[in-house]
């Protein structure tokens, strides 16, 4: 579990990640080339999501550093020189966490 401030802390820049990445328009982009299907695959949406974040992944470089470094109470700097494995699970342990996840959901769109 993620503590309330750690995640309030990752608001503001989880907010410019979403917009460099313009997830919104992305989703919308989505939902138009699927419109009328039925049986859509969750999990074939997440990959394809997972697929465009890591496409636009150097736009974003330094806000996931950010969103690691709140995560793991370390300086940028710190999680620049990290192993990438370590940093690669912290991004994990963020973002399956389900209360933290559908928080930054709500709060972004």
């Amino acid at each position: 579990m993620i503590s309330t401030e750690k995640v309030y802390d990752m608001l503001p820049v989880v907010t410019v990640l979403y917009d460099k990445l313009d997830l919104d328009g992305y989703r919308k982009k989505f939902i138009k080339e699927n419109k009328g299907k039925k049986d859509i695959d969750k999990n074939a949406i997440g990959i394809d999501v997972f697929k465009h974040i890591l496409k636009n992944s150097q736009k974003v470089k330094e806000e996931i550093f950010e969103v690691v470094a709140i995560f793991e109470e370390q300086t940028v700097e710190e999680v620049k020189a990290q192993s990438f494995m370590k940093t690669l699970n912290s991004l994990k342990e963020i973002f399956s966490d389900k209360e933290t996840v559908d928080f930054l959901k709500q709060a972004i769109v």
